[in-house]
């Protein structure tokens, strides 16, 4: 029971007593009505609608209120791990409990297929809220977890054909060029690469989004620094386990030990932020009428800017949280992508067919840079995807490979497992980027279409920003590959990952770089 609560908490047990009666009052009553419902809900009668009866099939030893989330606190064993030997186990689509929840969990690429084409796209379209999204990005306003509706798809339109078309990203590149460069410089005066790294990513979304710009030599500005700080306490407090999350009725010992007043508190430092960010757009458009009579297009320099201009014709309510989303979605999983692609690399310079000389090997009369370059990428992404679990929410009953599956089910996609697959993928743990170069894995691309490899997910609610990431992800690796020679301080990198949805590391990525431009 110790070891439960510490799950919670993630701190010194101050109120196990009251906590362990109130679950032993509760969770016989709670067991019982959830059992009734459930098993109400999957009734084998007969369907006017048509749908399966059959009921997924669930994992053995749930427990009462908490379901199967005794399972995920094993120290030495991550979420996508367990499931994926339960689906060793029980197959590729079995059913879990997790707190109230019921959940869907697929690890095949034919199931998640099934999942996202057809119906079932629209079906399955929504994601579920948590705490940590509604106290520090808008909850169900913001473009990630707006149900799926009207307002939705106006957010999508605004993100996909306003902020991160083609077009867009091309009238930005200069800004992304001059990012990378001051970082580039920065990067002569760091060790620890996972520091850079976020140091990179924050400049570059920073400077698009908000317009913050980092000094020409290493120093970053004051609003450059603010947006850094509160992000990385947002990724610190988004790994933190919130039990309001999985048995709501529990909520209040969010707010006892002080996560519910972390986060909202975070919540009010990136509303400052980006009210900065906009207050100064907004300046500067006045000025600019003041002087010319319009805001000529050139002068949108940044995605505020095109957000302001969009907001004076939408009629989106509320909040327009457009610019928290492209902050927040756009940094870490980048970090991450690169954190993992470099740690690889270093742990295996002995690959030939990858290292010659102490030099990646890019030899363009075998294959041009670029492909291989989007070839290691693609590796890392199989191996390490950014997010391991990919989360929806069905809005109705529906059926998946001829299962029933209830409205309100939550359902997990295991990214990782379904990218390790032996039946897709030949050696499926060893990281060989000459696969994606062979014929038949050519094609495959990492952008919702080949549902063997999803790391910006699929569906009508794939990730919007993937070509951008993608854009810096070859920038970044390729200059660092010409620019360097790298080595592990301590011989190889340690690949452990930490729990939660994120895949960060355990410990932090740490390079010897010595410049080329130097010899």
């Amino acid at each position: 029971m110790k070891k439960f609560l510490h799950f919670f908490y993630d701190q010194p047990v101050s109120v196990s007593t009251l906590l362990l009666v109130l679950l032993l009052t509760f969770s016989l009553i709670f067991y019982h009505v959830q059992k009734k419902k459930y098993f109400k809900h999957n009734s084998t009668s007969s369907s006017p609608s048509g749908i399966a009866t059959v009921p997924l099939p669930e994992a053995w030893g749930a427990w009462p209120v908490i379901g199967h989330l005794h399972h995920f606190m094993k120290n030495d064993e991550l979420t996508h791990v367990t499931l994926g030997n339960m689906a060793d186990e029980y197959g590729p689509i079995l059913s879990v409990t997790s707190g109230s929840h019921k959940t869907l969990v697929v690890s095949n690429w034919e199931m998640v297929k099934e999942c996202f084409t057809g119906t079932n796209d629209k079906l399955v379209s929504y994601r579920p809220s948590s705490l940590a999204i509604e106290l520090m990005f808008y909850g169900t306003q913001s473009y990630g977890f707006a149900p799926y509706g009207k307002y939705w798809r106006e957010l999508r339109k605004i993100s996909t054909h306003k902020l991160l078309c083609s077009r867009q990203l091309e009238k930005f590149k200069h800004l992304r060029v001059i990012e990378v460069d001051n970082s580039f410089r920065k990067l002569h005066d760091l060790v620890r690469m996972d520091d850079w790294f976020a140091y990179l990513t924050f400049n570059i979304i920073g400077r698009l989004v908000c317009g913050f710009q980092s000094n020409a030599g290493t120093g970053a500005t004051s609003s450059q620094e603010n947006f850094k700080l509160a992000f990385d306490e947002v990724s610190h407090l988004m790994a933190m386990f919130a039990i309001s999350d999985v048995v709501p009725w529990l909520g209040w010992i969010d707010r006892l030990n002080g996560l519910t007043r972390k986060m909202k508190s975070c919540g009010k430092k990136i509303d400052e932020v980006v009210a900065t960010a906009i207050e100064d757009h907004r300046q500067k458009k006045q000025i600019s009428r003041h002087t010319t009579g319009e805001l000529m297009e050139y002068e949108q320099e940044d995605f505020v800017d095109v957000c302001l201009s969009i907001m004076e014709q939408s009629q989106i309510p509320g909040n327009n949280p457009e610019i928290s989303d492209m902050l927040s979605g756009g940094s870490d999983t980048t970090k991450l992508i690169l954190t993992w692609t470099l740690s690889l690399l270093l742990n295996h310079p002995d690959n030939k067919k990858i290292w010659h000389n102490n030099t990646l090997l890019v030899d363009a009369s075998e294959v041009p840079n670029l492909v291989y370059i989007q070839a290691i990428i693609k590796e890392s992404m199989r191996l390490y995807p950014g997010s391991t679990l990919m989360e929806r929410m069905t809005c109705a009953d529906c059926e998946i490979c001829g299962f029933h599956v209830p409205s309100g089910t939550r359902v997990w996609v295991n990214v990782w497992k379904m990218q390790r697959d032996p039946r897709v993928w030949k050696d499926p743990l060893v990281f060989r980027p000459e696969r994606f170069l062979s014929n038949d894995k050519r094609m495959v691309d990492v952008k919702g279409q080949k549902y063997e490899l999803t790391p910006f997910g699929t569906g009508r609610r794939i990730c919007p920003g993937a070509s951008f990431a993608l854009e810096i992800l070859h920038s970044v690796l390729t200059r660092l590959i010409l620019e360097f020679e790298m080595k592990a301080p301590e011989g190889r990198i340690d690949m452990r990952a930490r729990p939660g949805f994120f895949n960060n590391k355990v410990v932090p990525l740490d390079v010897l770089l010595t410049s080329r431009t130097l010899e």
